[in-house]
């Protein structure tokens, strides 16, 4: 008797969430419009590292996956920074 035994991985979504936050000391310039200059690439990638930190050491940190800094703008006290994070649920 030959009995054949198939396991599945269980199912799991990506949750994408968007937000926006403001930094008071930073400042918007033009070159934050354009996603390949190297003042965007950076900025974005300091805020980016700064989300990751947030949620990697809070209880979201099992389930996030990553967060990508969209769009710039200036805000009313600051740099305000567009960005979606992406988790995954089981």
């Amino acid at each position: 008797f030959l009995c054949p035994f198939f396991f599945l991985a269980p199912a799991f979504s990506f949750i994408y969430i968007g937000g926006s936050v403001e930094i008071p000391n930073l400042t918007y310039t033009n070159d934050l419009n354009d996603p390949k200059s190297q003042k965007f690439l950076l900025q974005a990638e300091a805020i980016q590292n700064y989300l990751a930190e947030s949620y990697e050491s809070s209880f979201l940190g099992k389930y996030y996956l990553k967060s990508v800094v969209a769009a710039f703008s200036e805000g009313e006290s600051g740099l305000r920074a567009y960005y979606w994070n992406t988790f995954w649920a089981p």
